[in-house]
């Protein structure tokens, strides 16, 4: 069985950067398949998400010191919310991945927990009639789940609002306005050493 480590590697690290520059953003993709986080029992929660690895970092770093199975469906390495809307992370992924994973006999219960930003490709009836599996809505950010799992896999309020702040908008307008946003930060690297 695979392992997953929960603590991030320079290179993790340096990875996203890169995907946040736009560089080589289309092969930032880890092999979909099952995972083992910690050491997993056959009570052990079981968490899907994407193949993106930016998804799967932020997840992986969240589960520090929980045992889970991590079921990683192929969005052709496209993040949970743009994947379920554009028609990359459906019923039918989900559906196939319970089923070719093995996950069906490495635990007991049939219950796993989907991230909320999933919603909109999925539908959970369908899922339960055809594999017998109860779809739990996950919170909205990985940064929720140790609370959401302590807290019997219920959610606060507020781990199902998504928030935009200031540090992510800006981070999103520089990596979408990219290269442009490497010249401007190289004209003022240039223009604020002048004014020292």
């Amino acid at each position: 069985m695979p392992q997953v480590a929960t603590a991030l590697t320079w290179s993790d690290v340096v990875g996203r950067w890169q995907m946040r520059w736009g560089i080589g953003r289309r092969r930032y993709r880890i092999v979909a398949g099952l995972y083992a986080v910690g050491a997993p029992d056959a009570d052990a929660p079981v968490l899907v998400t994407a193949n993106y690895k930016l998804s799967v970092d932020a997840l992986r770093r969240e589960l520090s010191g929980l045992d889970a199975w991590l079921l990683v469906l192929d969005t052709k390495g496209i993040n949970v919310w743009c994947a379920a809307t554009g028609g990359h992370f459906t019923n039918h992924d989900v559906i196939s991945s319970l089923k070719i994973s093995g996950i069906e006999g490495r635990v007991d219960h049939r219950d796993v927990i989907l991230p909320q930003l999933a919603a909109t490709g999925i539908e959970a009836g369908t899922i339960r009639e055809k594999t017998g599996w109860k779809v739990t809505w996950g919170p909205v950010y990985a940064k929720d789940i140790p609370a959401f799992i302590k807290n019997r896999f219920e959610k606060t309020p507020e781990m199902r609002q998504v928030q935009f702040p200031l540090s992510q908008r800006i981070e999103m307008a520089v990596m979408w306005a990219f290269p442009f946003s490497l010249i401007v930060f190289l004209i003022l690297i240039a223009f604020w050493r002048e004014v020292l």
